[in-house]
């Protein structure tokens, strides 16, 4: 045998340092992550948005948070509420402008357009008339939710098929 032959225990702790110097770095790492860790939620506790006192934020949730009414089963805890404030009249033509014109401007999902003539006259001879047109705008008719989704009495639902009928120039009695 030569001198210069590597024996099977060289190559054994050869290996074992190899191993010993792996273990080392890998626990250093590992050591370092769960430090790291620590220190970040350490920071991250410190930093609590709750603890700083803001007044608009509390009242904001407060009012998302309040309850929707009440429920009285004793009379003398009802108070009265404010009768509603009458809502102004409005005219035909007012209400087709804040109301109708969006739809029957374009004529979007098929509604008659207001200047359209003959649509009108197809969809009054469809429906029975006037009254049969003023039905269809109250209960609502195709694309149409009732009362055009406006919160509209049915006078002021007369009032404003007949302003859509003379845009279109059909005459109403």
């Amino acid at each position: 045998m030569s001198n210069n032959s590597t024996t099977v225990e060289d190559k054994d702790n050869v290996n074992h340092a190899h191993d010993g110097v792996f273990f080392t770095v890998f626990s250093l790492v590992l050591g370092f992550l769960i430090a790291l860790t620590v220190v970040i939620a350490i920071i991250a506790n410190t930093i609590d948005p709750e603890k700083v006192p803001d007044p608009v934020r509390d009242m904001l949730i407060a009012e998302r948070i309040a309850p929707v009414g009440a429920v009285y089963t004793d009379a003398s805890q009802v108070k009265a509420a404010p009768a509603p404030a009458a809502a102004a009249e409005l005219s035909g033509s007012e209400i087709v402008t804040a109301s109708c014109a969006a739809c029957h401007m374009a004529g979007v999902m098929n509604a008659p357009k207001l200047d359209a003539t003959t649509d009108w006259e197809a969809r009054m001879a469809a429906v029975g008339g006037l009254d049969g047109l003023v039905s269809a705008a109250i209960n609502g008719k195709g694309g149409m939710p009732p009362r055009g989704g406006a919160a509209r009495t049915d006078d002021e639902i007369r009032r404003a098929v007949i302003a859509m009928l003379e845009q279109a120039g059909i005459s109403v009695e």
